[in-house]
Order: structure tokens, then C-alpha cells, then sequence
């Protein structure tokens, strides 16, 4: 499931709304360009449709583009990015 996903600075965390429930994948920003992906959260109405999957590659794609390193700081992410070799790029190299 594609959904559209907003980046609050502010709470610190990734958002969608799908069919009017929340889900967010929240960070710690542990510098300018260092983000620690740490909890994933969706609604229970919506788990196992993908929301959270979709989540999380969005918020990849704009760590891509903005030249984020990610920290995978929850098993969710850690087994994303190990079935998504193509997001390596975008992995903080101290936390391999």
C-alpha cells in the first residue's frame, strides 16, 4: 500500500493517515544528518496492509534525497533494510 507521508520536525516523526488512522515511525535526530529510526507504530486497523512498510520507505526515499543516514534503532527497520539492500546507502556506516 503507497501512502502519503508527512515529515514533523517538530514531534520528531513520519506520519500517514490512511482511512482516517494514524501511523508514524518516530526518530531521534542525533545530528543535522543523522536520524535514529526507533519505534513504528499503525493503527491495529491497519496493520498487515502495508502501512507500515510504505512508512518506512518513504521516509527512506527522503533520507535519500536530503542525505540522511539512517540508524536502524528498531527490529522493524534492521529487518527492512535486510531485505532492502538498496536503501544500504542511506545506513549510518557506524551502525553496521
Amino acid at each position: 500500500m503507497d501512502c502519503s507521508v508527512k515529515l514533523d520536525m517538530v514531534g520528531k516523526r513520519f506520519t500517514t493517515t490512511v482511512d482516517g488512522k494514524e501511523g508514524y515511525l518516530q526518530f531521534r535526530q542525533i545530528s543535522p544528518h543523522v536520524f535514529d529510526l526507533n519505534y513504528i507504530n499503525v493503527h491495529e486497523d491497519l496493520r498487515g496492509k502495508g502501512v507500515a512498510s510504505s512508512l518506512l520507505h518513504n521516509a527512506l526515499i527522503f533520507a535519500q534525497k536530503e542525505h540522511i543516514q539512517i540508524i536502524p534503532g528498531c527490529e522493524f527497520v534492521e529487518t527492512f533494510l535486510s531485505k532492502h539492500p538498496e536503501f544500504r546507502c542511506v545506513t549510518w556506516q557506524e551502525a553496521i
